[in-house]
C-alpha cells in the first residue's frame, strides 16, 4: 500500500491530479496555482484564464446573458444536492 501524497501547502491528501503530484510542486493543482500563478487578491480572478475564479465569472456572465439568475442557479443546485 503506497503513502497518500499530502500537498506541502494545505497538508491534505491529493487526490484529483495526482498523477501530476510531482509537476505541481507535491501541491493540489489549485494551490500551486494560488502560490505559484495568481497574481493580487486570491479571492478575485487573476489574468491567467485556467484561473477558476475566472471560470466562475465567464458562466456567472453567461447564465446572465440567458436570463438565468446564477445566485437561483446556486441555491436550486444545493436544494437539489440535500433534497430540499
Amino acid at each position: 500500500m503506497s503513502n497518500p501524497k499530502i500537498c506541502v501547502h494545505c497538508k491534505k491528501p491529493v487526490e484529483k491530479y495526482s498523477e501530476d503530484y510531482k509537476v505541481f510542486e507535491q501541491m493540489h493543482w489549485l494551490c500551486f496555482h494560488l502560490v505559484f500563478e495568481h497574481e493580487g487578491d486570491p479571492d478575485v480572478a487573476c489574468d491567467d484564464p485556467a484561473c477558476p475564479w475566472f471560470h466562475i465569472e465567464v458562466l456567472r456572465s453567461k447564465l446572465e446573458e440567458l436570463g438565468v439568475d446564477p445566485q437561483e442557479a446556486i441555491t436550486k443546485a444545493i436544494n437539489k444536492k440535500w433534497k430540499l
